[in-house]
């Protein structure tokens, strides 16, 4: 007997479109958690968003993956330089190290910041959760994902909690390009 998602293809993401739906920025220090990142990243460029990577760090940043392995990625900017206005949302992965290197930073605080005034979709994941938690002003955010959107953040708990998050990130990506 078949599931009714036997059939079921994930849609593939068409490196031409990747960017014309808008953009979406990470931030990203020292230690963050690149599955987090990688999942959203991947969401993004699905629905059509381009990922910029704006980091404390000047040319390269690394992660850790599942294994513990160390990953380096690109900073595409510094995030004194960037204002939510030219991105349709924030993507903050978790990370012990990281979450510290980024409250540490005047630039990151005023920035996240900027995107919870905006109303845009603001995905944190993991430890990073601290952050939103102090600068949405929220009490009780708490959890292993959340979803921060137009004054509302929404946090959940488990070993589903940052895919649910991810998607909702997404579909809340393509309503509000939609919407532009």
């Amino acid at each position: 007997m078949a599931g009714p998602n036997r059939n079921f293809r994930q849609k593939r993401i068409d490196l031409n479109q990747v960017g014309e739906a808008g953009f979406v920025l990470a931030l990203l220090a020292d230690g963050f958690d690149v599955p987090d990142f990688n999942r959203a990243a991947h969401e993004a460029e699905r629905a059509g968003f381009r990922t910029l990577i704006a980091s404390p760090n000047k040319s390269l940043v690394s992660g850790r993956s599942e294994t513990r392995e160390e990953m380096n990625f690109v900073v595409d900017t510094p995030p004194g330089d960037v204002s939510s206005e030219k991105f349709e949302g924030l993507v903050i992965p978790g990370g012990e190290r990281s979450t510290k290197a980024l409250l540490a930073s005047q630039d990151i605080r005023l920035l996240v910041h900027d995107f919870l005034k905006s109303g845009k979709p603001v995905l944190v994941t993991g430890e990073a959760l601290e952050l939103l938690s102090e600068l949405s002003e929220k009490e009780g955010v708490e959890g292993d994902a959340a979803l921060a959107m137009r004054g509302e953040v929404f946090a959940g708990s488990g070993e589903d909690a940052a895919e649910s998050a991810t998607a909702a990130f997404a579909d809340a990506l393509s309503m509000v390009s939609q919407a532009a």
